[in-house]
């Protein structure tokens, strides 16, 4: 039964239709799937080559380097499995593997968004959503930094938001497993889990389910602390000094002058400010269906923890931020549209 469940679950968020049920509809699809496919391309290439600036493929591949980042080992393991089997370069399979996580980025957030409307809507949303993304992947920044994996952190985000929305916890604890592998940042869906359900579930059973969950999660965190246990660097690192420095100092004017004016530093901001502000407002929240609203706060709780593990200037640390908030003001404004109207 479960296993049933399970693989229907997955048949559910790879395809943006499974069945069509008429011509029109696969017409449809098929459109949706080349336009996400060319869009997909558009958008692999830039990070490809920051990848290879900072690592170097082989390297990426062969997991040659330092913690924390080697030890989100997923797309290197996939990749070195590629290689293994293939006689494909390194290049070519990293730059293949972001194709084909950005083209899944795309249909599975079409999916997500389809749970809170049309079809039509969802696209709109979808399309939104696209725009957002080069707001952190191409905006000069002190530290250009990008990974494979985090491309596939954006996936996973969203198929642990579908996950939890639709109520699968078989799948969720499967993708919990899978995307902790690929980034430790997966714990922050556990307490969007707990949120959604705290006011719904059972006390007592919700706990046990939280606590399994977490179980899975520091797990896995062991497994790969040991795995790699030879490599050189922290697992987690102390930035908070250096984030307050960035907006304080002038040292970074002095290394890098044409990058960090004022106004470079307010452009930082500007991209969480975007996505939260629009939430403190309670004609605003009325408008989010429960389970969305209740994972708003995560967001901000977030913030805070990454203005002291992360580089707040490196962009793609807001990787969780865009699935998270997107859909919710995709809606917000959807509304707003139809009251004006």
């Amino acid at each position: 039964m479960l296993k049933f469940e399970f693989q229907n679950r997955l048949k559910i968020m790879i395809l943006p239709s499974v069945i069509p049920k008429n011509w029109g509809e696969l017409f449809f699809t098929l459109w949706l799937a080349f336009a996400f496919a060319i869009i997909a391309i558009l958008f692999t290439g830039l990070h490809n080559q920051l990848n290879f600036n900072f690592i170097g493929h082989e390297k990426f591949l062969a997991q040659d380097f330092g913690k924390p980042f080697v030890s989100r080992a997923l797309t290197s393991w996939v990749g070195k499995i590629i290689k293994a089997k293939t006689d494909y370069t390194a290049e070519e399979i990293v730059y293949f593997l972001e194709f084909i996580g950005y083209f899944f980025v795309f249909v599975s957030y079409y999916r997500y968004s389809k749970l809170y409307g049309t079809k039509e809507f969802a696209l709109i949303s979808t399309l939104f959503f696209m725009l957002l993304i080069p707001w952190f992947s191409y905006l000069p920044r002190y530290m250009p930094l990008y990974f494979l994996y985090d491309t596939y952190s954006i996936l996973f985000c969203i198929l642990l938001l579908y996950s939890v929305q639709t109520q699968s916890y078989i799948f969720f604890c499967f993708l919990i497993f899978v995307a902790t592998l690929n980034r430790e940042t997966s714990l922050i869906f556990i307490i969007c889990y707990f949120l959604i359900h705290w006011k719904f579930a059972e006390k007592r059973n919700l706990f046990f389910k939280v606590i399994f969950l977490m179980f899975i999660w520091s797990g896995t965190k062991l497994f790969l602390n040991y795995l790699f246990i030879d490599k050189v660097g922290l697992v987690y690192q102390d930035q908070y000094v250096s984030n307050i420095n960035f907006f304080t100092s002038t040292m970074y004017e002095i290394q890098n002058p044409s990058f960090f004016e004022a106004y470079y530093r307010i452009a930082f901001l500007c991209f969480p400010l975007f996505l939260i502000v629009p939430f403190l407002f309670k004609n605003n929240l009325a408008i989010l269906p429960f389970r969305l609203r209740r994972m708003l706060p995560v967001g901000w709780l977030v913030l805070l923890v990454y203005l002291y593990t992360a580089n707040i200037y490196e962009y793609r640390i807001f990787t969780e931020f865009l699935p998270l908030y997107s859909l919710p003001l995709a809606l917000i404004i959807k509304k707003r549209l139809e009251f004006a109207a």
